[in-house]
């Protein structure tokens, strides 16, 4: 046996020693969600480091989503979030303030109460 055939076999030894299981993506670190009658918002941030990447739908927001930049004031210790778009760039404007379990969303002429989940990784999904 060769020196590459041994090394090829003890690499597929050792790979085939590693568990199988499945990943799982938590990198979520904030969610609001607003379900009223017909209408519902949902506010997510994702990453690795607060405040994260800002995923936003609602109940007739465009599809696929256009990318928009937002102003957010972001302190989990306190449990304080604020979140509104940087521009006005023609979509609707939205306003999301969070004290603690509770937050408050400001659309258009509309003021929703919605819940607030602060846990990271509290909604992840399975990688195989």
């Amino acid at each position: 046996m060769t020196r590459k055939t041994r090394f090829q076999f003890l690499t597929m030894g050792v790979l085939l020693l590693l568990p199988l299981t499945t990943a799982i993506a938590s990198s979520d670190t904030f969610h609001f969600d607003v379900e009223e009658g017909d209408f519902g918002f949902h506010l997510s941030l994702f990453g690795s480091d607060d405040p994260g990447v800002v995923q936003v739908d609602w109940t007739g927001a465009p599809k696929p989503m256009p990318h928009r930049r937002y102003y957010i004031e972001f302190n989990r210790a306190k449990k304080q979030m604020y979140l509104r778009p940087a521009q006005a760039d023609g979509l609707p404007w939205f306003e999301v303030d969070v004290i603690g379990r509770r937050g408050d969303l400001l659309i258009g002429n509309r003021r929703f109460s919605g819940s607030v989940d602060w846990t990271p990784g509290a909604r992840h999904e399975a990688v195989p």
